[in-house]
This record gives C-alpha cells, structure tokens and sequence, in this order.
C-alpha cells in the first residue's frame, strides 16, 4: 500500500507539502533522556497530551501521557513518522530511546521517530510496585507474598486498571496520530511491542503505512503460556553452539548433562541452599536462598542478548561440577535490579491478566522444564483478584492485511523464538521473516538489521531488499574463563 500525501496545486504539478520539525512540534520541549541506569542518554523534543482513562466516559478522570520525539534531520522530512513501540509489557518507550536512535539511525534521517509511554509506564502514569522489605524477594516470592504486595500497591495507584490494556493504548497512538495529522504511520515493535503493532493495525488499518515486528508474538499466543519450553530450546541451542566451537566444547563438555544435573539438583521450589554474595549494586553482603526460580530467573534473562549469552556455559558447567552457584545467583541479583527498575509490573498484570490468563492453554509438556509451569501459577495467584479490562472476542484469531510487514527473529531467542516469526509470517500475506543466525531477542539494533530496516521502511517494499549481509551473522565466542570471550 502507498502512502497518501496531502498535495497543494501548483501549476499541472503535485507537490508534497513537508513542514519543519519547528512547525511541526512547536509545543514541545528540550529534554535529555536516560537508559541502561543513566549510563547512556539522548536529548530529544518532550512532551504530554491527556486522553480519558476510560474512553466511554470522555469526561471522566484523565491521564497524561508522555512522549519523546527525535524529529528528522533532513530539512523536510517525510510525512509518515515512525512510532516505537516497546516492549514488556511494562516497558516506557521514552527509556528506549537512547538505545533505539542509534539502530533507527538512517530511518530517523528521513521520517521523524515517536516514542509514546503506554498508559502505566513511564511517564504516563506509571504502575510502580516494590518490595517494601526485600528487593531481592522479587526473585522467588510466594503467591502469597506477591499477591500481597500488589494488593498493597493497587491501594497506592490512582488508576481504573480494567483501562490499561494492549487495545487502550493503541487507542492513545491513534490519539496522538491524529493530534498531528499525520494520514499514515510507521511502526516498529520489539518483543510485547509487536502485539500492539498488530492490535493498532487491526483496529486502525488504513493508518498504518508499514510495520516491523521485532522478536514477534504471534497473534494467538498468551503471553507466557509457553515460556517454559521455548528458553529450554534456546538454551539447547546455546550448547549445541558451544559444541560447534573447538575451544568451547573442550572446556565445557557435556553441556546438555550438567543442565539436566542442575534442573535435577534444584527440582525443588523452595529450601535450597543459604548462598552468601555482595550485591552488585549496593555492596552489601547478603543471604539468598538459591532455589530452582533463582536459577530459572538467572538463566532466562542471561540468554535474550548474545553478550551475556556468551557466560552461559560457563556459569551452567561451574555451577553443575563444582555445586558453588554464587555467580549465576550474582546475575540473578543484577538481572532483577535491572527489571524492576525497567518493568512498571502494574502494567504487566494488567495486561497478562486481562488479554493472556483467561483461556491460557493447560501445558504438561513443560512440567519437565527449567521455568516449569511457574508462569501460570504467578498468574493464577494474581489475577483471580485483579479487575480484569475487556478483550474483544477476536482479540487472539488471526488475521490478514495487504500492509508490508517485516518480521525479524534471533535464531536463540529464549521468549520470541524464529518458529513465532514463521507463524507471523504464514498469518500475514504482505509479509517477510528474516532469521539473524547466532543471535537472541531482538535483533534490529545489529548495524546489517538496521540497514535492511532503513532500505524497507524507505520503501514500503520486499522488491529488491538487500539482505545479503546476514550471511554473516552468527554466535558469539563464549567465555572460556573469567578474563574474556575466547578469540
């Protein structure tokens, strides 16, 4: 589908009419933006609108949004921005940025990138939760405990939660499309962000001028249903590629056996060993109890990107052979710093509990897996007490649009593996999926990635896309020891 250009008459001619980034977003505001702890920031254009919370009730309580713009650097820039959409849920685009700019890079020469905090995350009214007494019980707490806490918070949240769904927030990108009137957008979502892709471009499919769906999750998918069984294969696949690697194999034999001793060893949810360690970022010596969640939750965040999926083999053979986990439940502490400051969990939940857990599929094949069926009983614990916003009777069938899609997937991706990719892709007719070979959850910001969506996004079209370099893409060369990745 081509775009649709407002057109003033000049003569027999057809001119585009392009306004500048200054008539554009005249309201907004300098601001300097923040990811990875502060460590890598970005300056951008800010600024708020409000939406009613409740869509039915336009005079009801009112949110205030937040979003962040990088406007084009060309002098005029195209008239179909790109709207970014992240992940977890629970994730704040706005934070994204700093990161994302650099992969968006070349697209951003041309088209204006938007980053819109969903509702609950961000600024927009963000769904915060915290352990009051224990930041590291987010690792393995009880359905009590967590149901508890969140109770605690929901009393603290100045929010309607049946209100902050997947379709609400697509309703809030289209208020914000037609706040500038752009006829057409584009978008790219990552992880989570590519379910909302899909509920936009279902809802408001004539909006959409192209998408690209980054570690895609497929239309009739729960979202977590299967977690279990899909960071085994990932991890299957790490071995089998440290196998492949001389110096790997050599070091860490066996790699499937120690990860089917360590499964074995800490079967148990509960009563593993007192492990003593410094905390990572406080400094502070504690106790933690190492259990079968803390090893899950360790593993599974390790294995989304390629850098740390590089320590994989290490830690799995050091910790299987010599029975001292202390380092995976180091990472397991850094992991869950570093989601809990990411993550507003509110949002998560009420997300998961409205769209995912009603009508989530029984999985007894994954009882013999590391995450087991845990996810499901989070689930259970939490949700039979949350209010549950609408979803619409068609909200997991699938369906067609003739909108060009990119469908991107890591070949050891532990959450959105390649096999999602070509169920999106069998799903959507206008459609390619395209596989990074040796890489995890998200894929895009990989420079050979990022060119091949700056070519499409400039085009709109399959006709031609160079993706020639991916031939080159594959694993990372994994810690031999403590000193480095091997040569």
């Amino acid at each position: 589908m081509h775009i649709r250009i407002s057109f003033f008459w000049l003569g027999l001619l057809l001119v585009p009419v392009l306004a500048s980034a200054e008539d554009r977003y005249a309201g907004l505001t300098d601001c300097e933006l923040a990811a990875g702890g502060g460590r890598i920031t970005a300056s951008a254009r800010c600024g708020t609108f409000e939406v009613p919370e409740n869509r039915s009730d336009p005079d009801g309580r009112q949110l205030e949004l937040a979003y962040a713009v990088l406007p084009a650097r060309a002098p005029r820039a195209q008239p179909d921005p790109v709207f970014f959409l992240a992940g977890g849920p629970g994730q704040s685009a706005r934070e994204t940025l700093p990161i994302m700019r650099h992969a968006l890079r070349d697209i951003n020469r041309e088209r204006d990138l938007v980053f819109l905090d969903q509702r609950g995350t961000g600024g927009s009214n963000r769904l915060d939760c915290a352990f009051d007494d224990d930041e590291a019980a987010w690792l393995d707490p009880s359905p009590d405990q967590l149901t508890d806490q969140l109770a605690e918070c929901r009393r603290r949240w100045d929010a309607d939660l049946r209100f902050y769904t997947t379709s609400d927030g697509a309703g809030d990108l289209e208020a914000l499309r037609e706040r500038y009137g752009f006829e057409q957008i584009n978008l790219i979502g990552g992880s989570y962000g590519t379910r909302m892709a899909q509920v936009y471009l279902r809802q408001y499919p004539d909006r959409v001028r192209s998408v690209i769906l980054d570690g895609v999750v497929p239309t009739r998918l729960h979202l977590g249903a299967e977690h279990g069984l899909m960071l085994d294969r990932a991890l299957q696949g790490l071995f089998t590629a440290c196998a492949e690697q001389p110096r790997c194999a050599e070091t860490f034999p066996d790699l499937p056996e120690s990860f089917r001793l360590l499964k074995e060893r800490y079967h148990a949810s509960d009563n593993g060993p007192l492990i003593e360690l410094t905390h990572p970022r406080t400094g502070e010596v504690m106790e933690l109890p190492f259990t079968r969640p803390t090893l899950a939750g360790a593993l599974r965040f390790l294995a989304y990107a390629p850098q740390t999926q590089t320590l994989i083999p290490k830690l799995v053979h050091e910790a299987a052979t010599s029975g001292d986990p202390a380092r995976l439940a180091s990472q397991a502490l850094i992991v869950t710093d570093q989601m809990t400051e990411l993550i507003a969990i509110g949002l998560n939940f009420a997300v998961g509990c409205s769209e995912d857990w009603p009508g989530w599929p029984a999985m007894p094949e994954q009882e013999d897996t590391l995450l087991g069926n845990s996810m499901k009983e989070v689930y259970d614990a939490v949700c039979s007490d949350w209010p549950l916003g609408d979803r619409p009777d068609d909200f997991h069938q699938a369906f067609d649009s003739d909108v060009p899609i990119l469908i991107l997937s890591g070949e050891l991706d532990p959450v959105t593996p390649p096999e999602y990719g070509d169920e999106a892709h069998a799903q959507f007719s206008n459609s390619l999926h395209l596989v990074a070979r040796g890489r995890g959850h998200i894929v895009l910001t990989q420079p050979c990635i990022s060119r091949i969506g700056t070519e499409f996004m400039t085009t709109a079209s399959f006709d031609e896309l160079d993706t020639s370099c991916m031939v080159r893409l594959g694993p990372e060369p994994f810690f031999l020891n403590l000193l480095g990745p091997a040569p």
